[in-house]
């Protein structure tokens, strides 16, 4: 791994099988989302939805592993998979590769720093 990579942040995908389309939950999920928008460490989240599938769900992006699994317990993960539409729900997390990331414009906070072809080549890309 490269120097540049000082901050370790991690990635949470978060995915809920509904007994009804995504929409039905979507359409009420502004003020979650005003609640999930000041959680610690949370960076940014991306809304995700498979309407054929009836999944939704999110990418979020938060500050280390840390904030990141503490909003595994948070009231409105708590909510989502307590609500009587919702079969089930899995979550994983991901580690960042900042250096590479960086290299492939990843809305990643701190990049003041462009990286060159070879600093990719000696981080490790191809």
């Amino acid at each position: 791994m490269s120097e540049k990579s000082a901050t370790t942040y991690t990635v949470l995908h978060l995915r809920f099988k509904l007994r009804v389309p995504p929409d039905v939950l979507l359409a009420r999920s502004r003020e979650a989302a005003i609640v999930i928008a000041s959680v610690e460490g949370l960076i940014w989240k991306i809304w995700v939805f498979q309407e054929e599938e009836f999944e939704m769900g999110g990418m979020y992006l938060f500050a280390n592993r840390e904030t990141a699994k503490a909003y595994l317990n948070h009231p409105v993960v708590q909510a989502v998979r307590n609500n009587p539409a919702v079969v089930s729900t899995q979550s994983q997390l991901w580690d960042i590769e900042s250096s590479l990331s960086a290299l492939t414009r990843a809305p990643l906070p701190d990049f003041c720093v462009q990286y060159s072809e070879p600093d990719a080549l000696m981080a490790g890309g191809q």
